[in-house]
C-alpha cells in the first residue's frame, strides 16, 4: 500500500533517557516537547522532530519503563525512513553511528540500523521536490541533516 505521506510515527520506548540520548544526542533531532499520555499521565510522551515540529518529521515514544522489547508481526511497521541529501551524509551518518558503537550496513543510497531497543531504523538518499524538514544540532551541518520522513517498511 502507498500512502501520501506521514504525519507522525509513534512507539513505545522503555527507557526515557536512553531514547532522548539516541534521537536528540546522536540522530540530532530536537526534543520538541515532554509531557504525559493523556489517556495515561502516568507514562511520558516524548515528541521529536525537525525545528519547528513540522509533521513529517515528528516521531513520538510513550515511556513504559523497563517494557521488554516488542517484535513486529503481521501489519506492523518494523524499520522507519528518513531522507538524507547525498551520499556524502550517507558517510557522515556512518562515521557518526559507528562512533556510537552501533552496529549498521550500507548499501548504495540507504545506511540501515537500529535504535538502542532495536527499532529498525534506515537513512535513504531522496531527490524531492519537498521542503527538508531539519533540526538545529551543534554537531550535525544542516545538509547532512535528517531531513524528514520518506515512509515505513511494516510486515
Amino acid at each position: 500500500m502507498r500512502l501520501e505521506g506521514i504525519h507522525h510515527i509513534t512507539a513505545i520506548t522503555g527507557d526515557a533517557p536512553q531514547n532522548v540520548n539516541f534521537y536528540a544526542g546522536v540522530l540530532g533531532l530536537r526534543l520538541v516537547k515532554k509531557t504525559v499520555n493523556q489517556d495515561d499521565p502516568t507514562v511520558y510522551h516524548l515528541f521529536y522532530a525537525d525545528e519547528v515540529g513540522s509533521p513529517g518529521s515528528d516521531i513520538t515514544f510513550f515511556e513504559y519503563p523497563g517494557a521488554r522489547r516488542g517484535r513486529a508481526g503481521g501489519g506492523m511497521v518494523h524499520r522507519i525512513v528518513w531522507r538524507v541529501a547525498s551520499e556524502a551524509a550517507l558517510s557522515f551518518w556512518e562515521e557518526r553511528l559507528r562512533g556510537e558503537g552501533v552496529d549498521l550496513s550500507r548499501e548504495p543510497a540507504r545506511l540501515r540500523f537500529s535504535d538502542p531497543e532495536g527499532l529498525g531504523l534506515e537513512l535513504a538518499v531522496v531527490e524531492t521536490d519537498d521542503d527538508p524538514l531539519v533540526a538545529q544540532h551543534p554537531e550535525i551541518p544542516a545538509e547532512l541533516a535528517l531531513q524528514g520522513f520518506d515512509g515505513v517498511r511494516a510486515f
